[in-house]
Protein backbone atom coordinates (compact mmCIF):
# COMPACT_ATOMS: atom_id res chain seq x y z
CA UNK A 1 0.00 0.00 0.00
CA UNK A 2 2.85 2.35 0.78
CA UNK A 3 4.35 1.73 -2.66
CA UNK A 4 1.03 2.64 -4.32
CA UNK A 5 0.79 5.84 -2.27
CA UNK A 6 4.32 6.83 -3.31
CA UNK A 7 3.40 6.10 -6.94
CA UNK A 8 0.33 8.33 -6.71
CA UNK A 9 2.32 11.19 -5.19
CA UNK A 10 5.21 10.86 -7.66
CA UNK A 11 2.91 10.47 -10.68
CA UNK A 12 0.80 13.47 -9.70
CA UNK A 13 3.89 15.65 -9.20
CA UNK A 14 5.43 14.68 -12.54
CA UNK A 15 2.11 15.15 -14.33
CA UNK A 16 1.81 18.67 -12.92
CA UNK A 17 5.40 19.55 -13.92
CA UNK A 18 4.98 18.29 -17.47
CA UNK A 19 1.73 20.23 -17.81
CA UNK A 20 3.24 23.51 -16.59
CA UNK A 21 2.19 25.28 -19.79
CA UNK A 22 -1.37 23.98 -19.54
CA UNK A 23 -1.63 25.06 -15.89
CA UNK A 24 -0.26 28.51 -16.72
CA UNK A 25 -2.86 28.92 -19.47
CA UNK A 26 -5.63 27.88 -17.09
CA UNK A 27 -4.53 30.21 -14.30
CA UNK A 28 -3.63 33.36 -16.23
CA UNK A 29 -5.00 33.59 -19.80
CA UNK A 30 -4.49 37.00 -21.47
CA UNK A 31 -7.38 39.25 -22.44
CA UNK A 32 -9.33 37.89 -25.39
CA UNK A 33 -8.10 34.33 -24.77
CA UNK A 34 -9.39 31.40 -22.76
CA UNK A 35 -7.64 28.30 -21.43
CA UNK A 36 -7.22 25.68 -24.15
CA UNK A 37 -6.79 23.02 -21.41
CA UNK A 38 -4.25 21.34 -23.68
CA UNK A 39 -0.89 22.17 -25.23
CA UNK A 40 -1.63 23.44 -28.74
CA UNK A 41 0.47 21.00 -30.71
CA UNK A 42 -0.71 18.72 -33.52
CA UNK A 43 -0.88 15.49 -31.52
CA UNK A 44 -3.40 16.39 -28.80
CA UNK A 45 -6.19 17.49 -31.19
CA UNK A 46 -5.59 14.27 -33.11
CA UNK A 47 -6.24 12.23 -29.95
CA UNK A 48 -9.33 14.29 -29.12
CA UNK A 49 -10.61 13.78 -32.66
CA UNK A 50 -10.20 10.01 -32.32
CA UNK A 51 -12.01 10.05 -28.98
CA UNK A 52 -14.90 12.04 -30.45
CA UNK A 53 -15.12 9.83 -33.54
CA UNK A 54 -15.15 6.71 -31.39
CA UNK A 55 -18.59 7.73 -30.13
CA UNK A 56 -20.01 6.85 -33.59
CA UNK A 57 -17.40 4.43 -34.93
CA UNK A 58 -15.68 1.27 -33.77
CA UNK A 59 -12.99 1.72 -36.41
CA UNK A 60 -12.23 5.36 -37.18
CA UNK A 61 -12.21 7.38 -40.42
CA UNK A 62 -9.52 10.02 -40.98
CA UNK A 63 -10.94 13.48 -40.33
CA UNK A 64 -7.50 15.06 -40.69
CA UNK A 65 -7.46 14.15 -44.40
CA UNK A 66 -9.45 16.15 -47.01
CA UNK A 67 -10.86 13.02 -48.66
CA UNK A 68 -13.55 10.47 -47.90
CA UNK A 69 -11.98 7.68 -45.87
CA UNK A 70 -13.64 4.52 -44.70
CA UNK A 71 -13.71 3.71 -40.95
CA UNK A 72 -10.55 1.64 -40.62
CA UNK A 73 -8.25 2.93 -37.85
CA UNK A 74 -8.08 0.76 -34.71
CA UNK A 75 -7.67 2.92 -31.57
CA UNK A 76 -8.95 1.18 -28.41
CA UNK A 77 -7.22 3.58 -26.03
CA UNK A 78 -9.17 6.57 -27.30
CA UNK A 79 -12.32 4.49 -27.63
CA UNK A 80 -12.15 4.19 -23.84
CA UNK A 81 -11.54 7.95 -23.46
CA UNK A 82 -14.53 8.69 -25.65
CA UNK A 83 -16.92 6.38 -23.80
CA UNK A 84 -16.59 7.48 -20.17
CA UNK A 85 -19.73 9.70 -20.34
CA UNK A 86 -17.62 12.55 -18.93
CA UNK A 87 -16.70 15.86 -20.61
CA UNK A 88 -13.88 15.17 -23.05
CA UNK A 89 -11.22 17.19 -21.22
CA UNK A 90 -12.13 15.51 -17.91
CA UNK A 91 -12.09 12.05 -19.50
CA UNK A 92 -8.74 12.69 -21.21
CA UNK A 93 -7.02 13.93 -18.06
CA UNK A 94 -8.55 11.24 -15.89
CA UNK A 95 -7.01 8.64 -18.17
CA UNK A 96 -3.78 10.69 -18.26
CA UNK A 97 -3.35 10.82 -14.47
CA UNK A 98 -4.13 7.10 -14.18
CA UNK A 99 -1.36 6.32 -16.67
CA UNK A 100 1.01 8.61 -14.73
CA UNK A 101 0.29 6.67 -11.56
CA UNK A 102 0.79 3.40 -13.44
CA UNK A 103 4.10 4.58 -14.91
CA UNK A 104 5.29 5.90 -11.53
CA UNK A 105 4.49 2.53 -9.95
CA UNK A 106 6.42 0.80 -12.73
CA UNK A 107 9.39 3.11 -12.13
CA UNK A 108 9.44 2.44 -8.39
CA UNK A 109 9.29 -1.32 -8.98
CA UNK A 110 12.08 -1.04 -11.53
CA UNK A 111 14.22 0.85 -9.02
CA UNK A 112 13.70 -1.92 -6.47
CA UNK A 113 14.68 -4.52 -9.07
CA UNK A 114 17.71 -2.93 -10.71
CA UNK A 115 19.20 -1.13 -7.68
CA UNK A 116 20.64 -3.00 -4.71
CA UNK A 117 20.60 -0.12 -2.23
CA UNK A 118 18.87 3.19 -1.61
CA UNK A 119 22.15 4.92 -2.44
CA UNK A 120 22.09 3.36 -5.90
CA UNK A 121 18.50 4.55 -6.31
CA UNK A 122 19.57 8.06 -5.37
CA UNK A 123 22.47 8.07 -7.83
CA UNK A 124 20.23 6.62 -10.56
CA UNK A 125 17.77 9.47 -10.02
CA UNK A 126 20.67 11.92 -10.27
CA UNK A 127 21.70 10.38 -13.60
CA UNK A 128 18.14 10.74 -14.90
CA UNK A 129 18.24 14.45 -14.04
CA UNK A 130 21.62 14.82 -15.73
CA UNK A 131 20.62 13.03 -18.95
CA UNK A 132 19.92 16.23 -20.85
CA UNK A 133 21.19 17.26 -24.30
CA UNK A 134 24.34 19.36 -24.26
CA UNK A 135 22.62 21.82 -26.61
CA UNK A 136 20.12 22.43 -23.86
CA UNK A 137 22.86 23.67 -21.54
CA UNK A 138 23.96 26.04 -24.30
CA UNK A 139 20.38 27.24 -24.68
CA UNK A 140 20.23 28.13 -20.98
CA UNK A 141 23.44 30.13 -21.33
CA UNK A 142 22.04 31.86 -24.42
CA UNK A 143 18.87 32.79 -22.55
CA UNK A 144 20.79 34.08 -19.53
CA UNK A 145 23.31 36.11 -21.56
CA UNK A 146 20.86 37.46 -24.13
CA UNK A 147 22.53 35.94 -27.17
CA UNK A 148 21.04 36.42 -30.63
CA UNK A 149 17.64 34.98 -31.49
CA UNK A 150 19.11 32.81 -34.24
CA UNK A 151 21.59 31.23 -31.83
CA UNK A 152 18.92 30.71 -29.15
CA UNK A 153 16.71 29.03 -31.74
CA UNK A 154 19.51 26.69 -32.81
CA UNK A 155 20.44 25.78 -29.24
CA UNK A 156 16.73 25.38 -28.51
CA UNK A 157 16.92 22.15 -30.52
CA UNK A 158 18.27 20.67 -27.30
CA UNK A 159 14.98 21.50 -25.62
CA UNK A 160 13.10 19.87 -28.51
CA UNK A 161 15.26 16.74 -28.15
CA UNK A 162 14.47 16.60 -24.44
CA UNK A 163 10.85 17.71 -24.20
CA UNK A 164 9.50 16.40 -27.52
CA UNK A 165 11.70 13.92 -29.43
CA UNK A 166 12.54 11.82 -26.35
CA UNK A 167 9.57 12.78 -24.17
CA UNK A 168 8.36 9.71 -22.29
CA UNK A 169 5.25 11.04 -20.56
CA UNK A 170 6.77 10.67 -17.09
CA UNK A 171 9.98 12.55 -16.27
CA UNK A 172 10.75 13.92 -19.73
CA UNK A 173 8.11 16.14 -21.30
CA UNK A 174 6.63 19.60 -21.37
CA UNK A 175 6.12 19.95 -25.13
CA UNK A 176 4.74 16.48 -25.77
CA UNK A 177 2.37 15.24 -23.07
CA UNK A 178 0.20 12.36 -24.16
CA UNK A 179 -1.49 9.29 -22.77
CA UNK A 180 0.27 7.15 -25.36
CA UNK A 181 3.76 8.13 -24.19
CA UNK A 182 2.98 7.57 -20.52
CA UNK A 183 1.32 4.22 -21.20
CA UNK A 184 4.22 3.09 -23.39
CA UNK A 185 6.75 4.01 -20.72
CA UNK A 186 4.75 2.13 -18.08
CA UNK A 187 4.60 -1.04 -20.20
CA UNK A 188 8.32 -0.83 -21.01
CA UNK A 189 9.31 -0.49 -17.36
CA UNK A 190 6.97 -3.25 -16.20
CA UNK A 191 8.15 -5.55 -18.99
CA UNK A 192 11.88 -5.21 -18.30
CA UNK A 193 11.33 -5.39 -14.55
CA UNK A 194 9.48 -8.68 -14.86
CA UNK A 195 12.00 -9.98 -17.39
CA UNK A 196 14.83 -9.32 -14.90
CA UNK A 197 12.91 -10.92 -12.03
CA UNK A 198 12.05 -13.98 -14.10
CA UNK A 199 15.66 -14.52 -15.16
CA UNK A 200 16.85 -14.01 -11.59
CA UNK A 201 14.46 -16.30 -9.69
CA UNK A 202 12.69 -18.28 -12.42
CA UNK A 203 9.21 -17.68 -10.99
CA UNK A 204 6.67 -18.24 -13.74
CA UNK A 205 4.42 -15.40 -12.60
CA UNK A 206 7.05 -12.86 -13.64
CA UNK A 207 7.14 -14.34 -17.13
CA UNK A 208 3.34 -14.22 -17.34
CA UNK A 209 3.41 -10.56 -16.33
CA UNK A 210 6.03 -9.97 -19.04
CA UNK A 211 3.81 -11.63 -21.64
CA UNK A 212 0.82 -9.57 -20.43
CA UNK A 213 2.83 -6.34 -20.78
CA UNK A 214 3.84 -7.26 -24.32
CA UNK A 215 0.26 -8.11 -25.26
CA UNK A 216 -1.30 -4.95 -23.81
CA UNK A 217 1.41 -2.73 -25.25
CA UNK A 218 0.79 -4.32 -28.64
CA UNK A 219 -2.97 -3.81 -28.27
CA UNK A 220 -2.94 -0.20 -27.09
CA UNK A 221 0.35 1.27 -28.37
CA UNK A 222 2.17 -1.16 -30.70
CA UNK A 223 5.59 0.47 -30.82
CA UNK A 224 7.59 -0.34 -27.67
CA UNK A 225 7.02 -4.07 -28.22
CA UNK A 226 9.66 -4.06 -30.95
CA UNK A 227 12.20 -3.05 -28.32
CA UNK A 228 10.87 -5.25 -25.52
CA UNK A 229 10.75 -8.47 -27.53
CA UNK A 230 14.10 -7.93 -29.23
CA UNK A 231 15.91 -6.94 -26.04
CA UNK A 232 14.46 -9.96 -24.20
CA UNK A 233 15.96 -12.52 -26.61
CA UNK A 234 19.57 -12.54 -25.42
CA UNK A 235 18.85 -12.47 -21.65
CA UNK A 236 16.36 -15.35 -22.01
CA UNK A 237 18.70 -17.32 -24.27
CA UNK A 238 21.66 -16.82 -21.96
CA UNK A 239 19.57 -17.90 -18.95
CA UNK A 240 18.70 -21.17 -20.68
CA UNK A 241 15.08 -20.12 -21.26
CA UNK A 242 15.13 -19.86 -25.04
CA UNK A 243 12.00 -22.01 -25.28
CA UNK A 244 10.09 -19.07 -23.74
CA UNK A 245 11.06 -16.65 -26.51
CA UNK A 246 8.45 -17.73 -29.12
CA UNK A 247 5.59 -17.16 -26.68
CA UNK A 248 6.77 -13.61 -26.20
CA UNK A 249 6.72 -12.92 -29.94
CA UNK A 250 3.33 -14.65 -30.19
CA UNK A 251 1.88 -12.31 -27.54
CA UNK A 252 3.27 -9.31 -29.43
CA UNK A 253 1.81 -10.59 -32.70
CA UNK A 254 -1.63 -11.21 -31.24
CA UNK A 255 -1.69 -7.83 -29.50
CA UNK A 256 -0.79 -5.81 -32.59
CA UNK A 257 -2.67 -7.98 -35.09
CA UNK A 258 -5.65 -5.55 -35.40
CA UNK A 259 -3.24 -2.81 -36.51
CA UNK A 260 -1.48 -5.09 -38.98
CA UNK A 261 -4.77 -6.29 -40.44
CA UNK A 262 -6.16 -2.79 -40.85
CA UNK A 263 -2.90 -1.50 -42.29
CA UNK A 264 -3.10 -4.18 -44.97
CA UNK A 265 -6.83 -3.78 -45.62
CA UNK A 266 -7.07 0.02 -45.78
CA UNK A 267 -5.08 2.13 -48.23
CA UNK A 268 -5.32 5.32 -46.17
CA UNK A 269 -4.20 3.61 -42.95
CA UNK A 270 -1.32 2.07 -44.87
CA UNK A 271 -0.30 5.43 -46.33
CA UNK A 272 -0.54 7.18 -42.95
CA UNK A 273 1.60 4.46 -41.35
CA UNK A 274 4.19 4.95 -44.09
CA UNK A 275 4.50 8.58 -43.03
CA UNK A 276 4.92 7.61 -39.37
CA UNK A 277 8.50 6.54 -39.95
CA UNK A 278 11.28 8.13 -37.91
CA UNK A 279 14.68 6.63 -38.56
CA UNK A 280 17.71 7.48 -36.45
CA UNK A 281 20.66 8.11 -38.74
CA UNK A 282 23.32 7.01 -36.26
CA UNK A 283 23.69 5.83 -32.63
CA UNK A 284 25.47 9.15 -32.08
CA UNK A 285 21.98 10.67 -31.89
CA UNK A 286 21.55 8.89 -28.55
CA UNK A 287 24.58 10.78 -27.22
CA UNK A 288 23.15 14.02 -28.59
CA UNK A 289 19.74 13.52 -26.96
CA UNK A 290 20.79 11.96 -23.62
CA UNK A 291 24.07 13.73 -23.07
CA UNK A 292 27.07 12.75 -20.96
CA UNK A 293 25.48 9.75 -19.13
CA UNK A 294 24.91 7.94 -22.45
CA UNK A 295 28.54 8.53 -23.43
CA UNK A 296 29.73 7.25 -20.05
CA UNK A 297 27.69 4.04 -20.39
CA UNK A 298 29.25 3.43 -23.82
CA UNK A 299 32.72 3.97 -22.39
CA UNK A 300 32.13 1.67 -19.41
CA UNK A 301 30.74 -1.08 -21.65
CA UNK A 302 33.82 -0.86 -23.87
CA UNK A 303 36.05 -1.26 -20.84
CA UNK A 304 34.11 -4.17 -19.39
CA UNK A 305 31.17 -5.65 -21.27
CA UNK A 306 30.60 -8.48 -18.81
CA UNK A 307 27.97 -8.20 -16.10
CA UNK A 308 27.80 -9.80 -12.67
CA UNK A 309 24.05 -9.84 -12.17
CA UNK A 310 21.34 -11.08 -14.58
CA UNK A 311 19.46 -7.82 -13.98
CA UNK A 312 22.43 -5.90 -15.36
CA UNK A 313 22.39 -8.10 -18.45
CA UNK A 314 18.78 -7.06 -19.05
CA UNK A 315 19.72 -3.40 -18.72
CA UNK A 316 22.62 -3.80 -21.11
CA UNK A 317 20.47 -5.56 -23.71
CA UNK A 318 17.82 -2.84 -23.30
CA UNK A 319 20.40 -0.07 -23.79
CA UNK A 320 21.98 -1.64 -26.89
CA UNK A 321 18.69 -2.48 -28.59
CA UNK A 322 17.26 0.98 -27.97
CA UNK A 323 20.45 2.51 -29.38
CA UNK A 324 20.41 0.41 -32.57
CA UNK A 325 16.83 -0.55 -33.48
CA UNK A 326 15.72 3.00 -34.43
CA UNK A 327 18.07 2.79 -37.41
CA UNK A 328 15.88 0.05 -38.94
CA UNK A 329 13.44 1.85 -41.27
CA UNK A 330 10.70 -0.79 -41.11
CA UNK A 331 9.94 -0.15 -37.41
CA UNK A 332 7.03 2.33 -37.11
CA UNK A 333 7.52 5.50 -35.05
CA UNK A 334 10.81 4.20 -33.72
CA UNK A 335 11.24 7.26 -31.49
CA UNK A 336 8.87 5.42 -29.12
CA UNK A 337 11.66 2.90 -28.52
CA UNK A 338 13.11 5.56 -26.21
CA UNK A 339 10.04 5.49 -23.94
CA UNK A 340 11.57 4.66 -20.57
CA UNK A 341 15.12 4.62 -21.94
CA UNK A 342 16.41 7.30 -19.57
CA UNK A 343 15.67 5.06 -16.55
CA UNK A 344 17.58 2.21 -18.13
CA UNK A 345 20.42 4.69 -18.61
CA UNK A 346 20.32 5.73 -14.95
CA UNK A 347 20.24 2.19 -13.57
CA UNK A 348 22.91 0.89 -15.96
CA UNK A 349 25.35 3.75 -15.43
CA UNK A 350 25.20 3.35 -11.66
CA UNK A 351 25.64 -0.42 -11.89
CA UNK A 352 28.57 -0.08 -14.30
CA UNK A 353 30.17 2.68 -12.26
CA UNK A 354 29.87 0.54 -9.10
CA UNK A 355 31.78 -2.27 -10.78
CA UNK A 356 34.42 -0.03 -12.38
CA UNK A 357 37.70 -0.05 -10.46
CA UNK A 358 38.76 3.48 -11.37
CA UNK A 359 35.47 5.11 -10.39
CA UNK A 360 35.22 3.04 -7.20
CA UNK A 361 38.77 4.01 -6.26
CA UNK A 362 38.12 7.69 -6.88
CA UNK A 363 35.02 7.62 -4.69
CA UNK A 364 37.03 5.81 -1.99
CA UNK A 365 40.15 8.03 -2.09
CA UNK A 366 38.60 11.40 -3.05
CA UNK A 367 34.99 11.20 -1.87
CA UNK A 368 34.56 14.93 -1.35
CA UNK A 369 35.83 15.85 -4.81
CA UNK A 370 33.67 13.22 -6.51
CA UNK A 371 30.55 14.16 -4.56
CA UNK A 372 31.03 17.87 -5.14
CA UNK A 373 31.59 17.20 -8.83
CA UNK A 374 28.43 15.09 -9.04
CA UNK A 375 26.45 17.67 -7.07
CA UNK A 376 27.60 20.43 -9.42
CA UNK A 377 26.63 18.37 -12.42
CA UNK A 378 23.18 17.70 -10.96
CA UNK A 379 22.65 21.34 -10.01
CA UNK A 380 23.63 22.56 -13.48
CA UNK A 381 21.25 20.06 -15.09
CA UNK A 382 18.46 20.92 -12.64
CA UNK A 383 18.97 24.62 -13.40
CA UNK A 384 18.65 23.89 -17.12
CA UNK A 385 15.44 21.93 -16.52
CA UNK A 386 14.09 24.66 -14.26
CA UNK A 387 14.81 27.26 -16.95
CA UNK A 388 13.06 25.12 -19.56
CA UNK A 389 9.93 24.56 -17.49
CA UNK A 390 9.83 28.23 -16.52
CA UNK A 391 9.83 29.06 -20.23
CA UNK A 392 7.14 26.44 -20.85
CA UNK A 393 5.07 28.12 -18.12
CA UNK A 394 5.66 31.58 -19.58
CA UNK A 395 4.78 30.61 -23.13
CA UNK A 396 1.88 28.39 -22.09
CA UNK A 397 -0.10 31.56 -21.23
CA UNK A 398 1.23 33.54 -24.19
CA UNK A 399 -0.92 34.06 -27.29
CA UNK A 400 2.22 34.25 -29.45
CA UNK A 401 4.96 32.01 -27.95
CA UNK A 402 8.54 32.54 -29.09
CA UNK A 403 9.97 29.01 -29.10
CA UNK A 404 7.55 26.65 -27.37
CA UNK A 405 3.78 26.09 -27.37
CA UNK A 406 0.79 28.04 -26.14
CA UNK A 407 -2.02 26.58 -24.03
CA UNK A 408 -4.51 29.40 -24.54
CA UNK A 409 -6.99 29.79 -27.40
CA UNK A 410 -8.57 32.91 -28.90
CA UNK A 411 -12.08 33.35 -27.52
CA UNK A 412 -13.48 33.91 -31.02
CA UNK A 413 -11.96 30.62 -32.19
CA UNK A 414 -13.49 28.69 -29.30
CA UNK A 415 -16.91 30.26 -29.86
CA UNK A 416 -16.73 29.57 -33.59
CA UNK A 417 -15.86 25.91 -33.04
CA UNK A 418 -18.65 25.55 -30.48
CA UNK A 419 -21.15 27.02 -32.96
CA UNK A 420 -19.90 24.73 -35.74
CA UNK A 421 -20.18 21.70 -33.46
CA UNK A 422 -23.79 22.52 -32.68
CA UNK A 423 -24.96 23.77 -36.08
CA UNK A 424 -23.09 22.18 -39.01
CA UNK A 425 -23.26 18.74 -40.62
CA UNK A 426 -20.18 16.94 -39.37
CA UNK A 427 -19.27 15.18 -42.61
CA UNK A 428 -18.35 18.32 -44.63
CA UNK A 429 -14.78 19.54 -45.17
CA UNK A 430 -13.61 22.74 -43.44
CA UNK A 431 -10.76 25.05 -44.38
CA UNK A 432 -9.52 27.06 -41.39
CA UNK A 433 -6.39 29.07 -40.51
CA UNK A 434 -3.44 26.83 -39.63
CA UNK A 435 -3.58 27.41 -35.86
CA UNK A 436 -7.29 26.58 -35.80
CA UNK A 437 -7.39 23.69 -38.31
CA UNK A 438 -6.32 20.88 -35.91
CA UNK A 439 -9.00 21.89 -33.42
CA UNK A 440 -11.75 22.00 -36.05
CA UNK A 441 -11.16 18.26 -36.51
CA UNK A 442 -12.10 17.70 -32.85
CA UNK A 443 -15.74 18.79 -33.56
CA UNK A 444 -15.41 16.19 -35.28
CA UNK A 445 -15.36 17.49 -38.86
CA UNK A 446 -12.91 16.82 -41.69
CA UNK A 447 -10.32 19.59 -41.55
CA UNK A 448 -7.88 20.64 -44.26
CA UNK A 449 -4.14 20.67 -43.42
CA UNK A 450 -4.72 19.72 -39.79
CA UNK A 451 -2.10 17.04 -39.00
CA UNK A 452 1.48 16.46 -40.10
CA UNK A 453 0.94 12.71 -40.65
CA UNK A 454 -2.76 11.99 -41.05
CA UNK A 455 -3.32 14.77 -43.56
CA UNK A 456 -1.14 12.57 -45.86
CA UNK A 457 0.20 15.59 -47.82
CA UNK A 458 0.39 18.09 -44.97
CA UNK A 459 3.12 20.37 -46.34
CA UNK A 460 1.45 20.71 -49.74
CA UNK A 461 -1.91 21.38 -48.10
CA UNK A 462 -0.34 23.90 -45.72
CA UNK A 463 1.16 25.73 -48.68
CA UNK A 464 -2.24 25.95 -50.41
CA UNK A 465 -3.86 27.15 -47.17
CA UNK A 466 -1.22 29.84 -46.61
CA UNK A 467 -1.59 31.10 -50.19
CA UNK A 468 -5.38 31.22 -49.86
CA UNK A 469 -5.24 33.30 -46.68
CA UNK A 470 -2.80 35.67 -48.37
CA UNK A 471 -5.52 36.48 -50.88
CA UNK A 472 -4.73 34.25 -53.86
CA UNK A 473 -7.62 32.96 -55.94
CA UNK A 474 -7.42 29.19 -55.46
CA UNK A 475 -11.01 28.32 -56.28
CA UNK A 476 -10.17 25.47 -58.65
CA UNK A 477 -6.93 24.25 -57.08
CA UNK A 478 -8.14 24.21 -53.49
CA UNK A 479 -11.89 24.62 -53.04
CA UNK A 480 -13.18 22.61 -56.01
CA UNK A 481 -10.36 20.09 -56.09
CA UNK A 482 -10.83 19.00 -52.47
CA UNK A 483 -14.53 19.81 -52.08
CA UNK A 484 -14.25 22.41 -49.30
CA UNK A 485 -17.75 23.16 -47.98
CA UNK A 486 -16.94 25.64 -45.20
CA UNK A 487 -14.23 28.27 -44.88
CA UNK A 488 -13.28 30.10 -41.67
CA UNK A 489 -11.76 33.46 -42.56
CA UNK A 490 -10.30 36.21 -40.37
CA UNK A 491 -12.11 39.46 -41.11
CA UNK A 492 -8.88 41.06 -42.25
CA UNK A 493 -8.35 38.43 -44.98
CA UNK A 494 -9.49 39.25 -48.53
CA UNK A 495 -11.81 36.51 -49.82
CA UNK A 496 -11.63 35.31 -53.44
CA UNK A 497 -14.91 33.33 -53.43
CA UNK A 498 -17.83 34.97 -55.22
CA UNK A 499 -20.55 32.43 -54.33
CA UNK A 500 -19.61 31.99 -50.66
CA UNK A 501 -22.50 32.48 -48.23
CA UNK A 502 -21.85 34.00 -44.79
CA UNK A 503 -23.43 31.67 -42.20
CA UNK A 504 -21.90 32.80 -38.91
CA UNK A 505 -19.73 35.55 -37.53
CA UNK A 506 -17.67 36.15 -34.40
CA UNK A 507 -15.79 39.32 -33.51
CA UNK A 508 -12.75 38.51 -35.65
CA UNK A 509 -13.84 35.44 -37.67
CA UNK A 510 -16.35 34.76 -40.39
CA UNK A 511 -17.65 31.36 -41.49
CA UNK A 512 -18.68 30.92 -45.12
CA UNK A 513 -20.53 28.06 -46.79
CA UNK A 514 -19.65 27.13 -50.37
CA UNK A 515 -22.60 25.27 -51.91
CA UNK A 516 -22.43 22.12 -54.02
CA UNK A 517 -19.04 20.98 -52.75
CA UNK A 518 -18.33 17.34 -51.94
CA UNK A 519 -15.17 15.57 -50.87
CA UNK A 520 -13.72 12.97 -53.20
CA UNK A 521 -12.89 9.35 -52.26
CA UNK A 522 -9.37 8.83 -50.97
CA UNK A 523 -7.19 8.44 -54.09
CA UNK A 524 -4.13 6.75 -52.53
CA UNK A 525 -0.78 8.39 -51.80
CA UNK A 526 0.56 7.62 -55.28
CA UNK A 527 -2.07 9.97 -56.73
CA UNK A 528 -1.64 12.77 -54.20
CA UNK A 529 0.63 15.69 -55.02
CA UNK A 530 3.08 16.37 -52.23
CA UNK A 531 2.93 12.96 -50.55
CA UNK A 532 6.25 11.56 -49.39
CA UNK A 533 7.96 8.60 -51.11
CA UNK A 534 7.39 5.20 -49.56
CA UNK A 535 9.95 2.96 -47.88
CA UNK A 536 10.79 0.15 -50.32
CA UNK A 537 11.56 -2.50 -47.70
CA UNK A 538 8.36 -1.76 -45.80
CA UNK A 539 6.35 -1.97 -49.02
CA UNK A 540 7.86 -5.40 -49.71
CA UNK A 541 6.71 -6.63 -46.30
CA UNK A 542 3.23 -5.18 -46.83
CA UNK A 543 2.95 -6.95 -50.19
CA UNK A 544 3.62 -10.25 -48.44
CA UNK A 545 0.99 -9.48 -45.79
CA UNK A 546 -1.49 -8.42 -48.46
CA UNK A 547 -1.26 -11.89 -49.96
CA UNK A 548 -2.47 -13.24 -46.60
CA UNK A 549 -4.99 -10.57 -45.54
CA UNK A 550 -7.41 -9.33 -48.23
CA UNK A 551 -7.43 -5.57 -48.66
CA UNK A 552 -10.52 -3.39 -48.38
CA UNK A 553 -10.65 -0.83 -51.14
CA UNK A 554 -14.23 0.26 -50.60
CA UNK A 555 -14.57 3.88 -49.58
CA UNK A 556 -17.80 5.40 -48.31
CA UNK A 557 -18.88 8.73 -47.01
CA UNK A 558 -18.21 8.94 -43.26
CA UNK A 559 -21.26 9.19 -41.05
CA UNK A 560 -21.84 12.41 -39.15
Amino acid sequence: MRLFLHAVLLGTLLCAINHAGVLAGMLDPPAGYVPAHFIRNLDVPQYLTWAELSKQHGLLPDYHAPWLTEPALFQPMFWIVGHTMLPMAVSYYLFQILTYWLAALALLQAARTFCETRRQMFYSAAVVVCSIPLLMLGWVAAMALGWSTALRTFLGLGVVHYAYDTADGLVRGGLSNSITLTFGTAMTLFAFTNLARYIKDGQRRHYLWLVACVFFDGLFHPFEIFLITTAAVWPLWRAGKKHMIPWLFAAAGVGMSPYVIQTVRSSWVRDASDLAQWTMGSPAWVLLAFGIPAAMVCWLMLINFRVKRPEDGVLQSWFLCASLLPMIPVIPVSSHLFDGFVYCLGFLLVRKATEDRLISRLFATRPRVMRFGLAGWVLASAAALGTMYAQVWKEGKSPEPDLFLSAVAPLDEVRMIDWMRASLPHQDLVLAPSAMAPWVATIPMPSFASHDLFSISYNAQQDLSDRFYKGENLRRELIDNFGVSYVVVPKSTPLQLEDAELVHEEASLRLYHIPNQHMQPYPGAANIAGSKPKNAFRQWILRILTAIVPSNTATGRPRA
